[in-house]
């Protein structure tokens, strides 16, 4: 059931977010987000997040994590969309409550399960994977529809908005984005003995899809049928097969045309 997901998973406008499984060092991490800091005033007016790692300025910016996430968007592209076109999406996916507060439990399980990866990889949550905000909702749809939107503008304004939160509470949002980035632009950095421990994206994702299977279960069943769709459809694309390019007025010897050279 779920063959099509894991292919469209390892195919699709994150694909390498997902996926790659950085060596997290908790001190460099967690030194990065207690001395990070907004400037509205840093690239191209989005502004960057500045930190001291190890005495040494890390800068992060839309542009860097579009670089190192290798997020296949484009700085033209939105984050939001009209809520009819996503309400229609939600539709198409077999969901029909209300929007934008969006609950996972009332996907069916196909797309529950996308919900909870993405919930978990690539959302802001602090804890509770339950629902899905507004920008959320619209980051989802598109990644399912394969429409244009800014996957690196959605991560850095969840960086921001932590940051700039009347709560001041900072956690380790991104782990793994944060590691990647510390990688790529400041390779020379000394990891501690400290590592975080993060469960990779693999089998175990789907643990729950078949948990108490011989117990009785009451899921949700809704009125709308299944219907696999863009990125994560059971439609195969077929390649075309192109011929091989032959000199005009050329012939094809036949077989018993052949003579062997003595």
């Amino acid at each position: 059931m779920f063959g099509s997901l894991i292919a469209g998973l390892n195919n699709c406008l994150i694909t390498h977010a997902l996926r790659t499984e950085p060596l997290i060092c908790n001190n460099c991490v967690n030194t990065f987000w207690n001395t990070a800091k907004v400037n509205r005033r840093g690239t191209n007016g989005a502004g960057a997040i500045e930190a001291m790692v190890q005495k040494k300025e890390v800068i992060v910016t839309d542009v860097v994590i579009h670089e190192v996430l290798k997020f296949r968007d484009q700085p033209h592209f939105p984050t939001s969309f009209e809520q009819s076109r996503v309400l229609a999406a939600l539709r198409r996916m077999s969901y029909e409550r209300s929007y934008p507060t969006v609950l996972k439990k009332l996907f069916l399980p196909y797309w529950r399960l996308l919900v909870h990866i993405f919930l978990q990889c690539i959302a802001e949550n602090m804890g509770g994977y339950d629902q899905l905000n507004k920008t959320q909702t619209c980051a989802l749809v598109a990644l399912v529809n394969e429409w244009d939107y800014k996957f690196s503008a959605f991560i850095f304004d969840n960086m921001k908005k932590m940051l700039e939160h009347s709560k001041k509470t900072i956690f380790m949002l991104y782990p793994r984005f944060i590691q990647m980035i510390l990688d790529q632009k400041h390779p020379e950095f000394i990891k501690g003995p400290n590592y975080v421990n993060l469960k990779p994206l693999g089998p175990s994702c789907f643990e729950n899809a078949y948990r108490f299977k011989r117990a009785k279960q009451h899921n949700f069943i809704g009125k709308f049928p299944l219907e696999k769709h863009g990125r994560f459809s059971d439609v195969v694309p077929v390649v075309p097969v192109v011929p091989t390019p032959q000199p005009m007025n050329a012939q094809i010897a036949e077989e018993h045309d052949v003579q062997q050279v003595q």
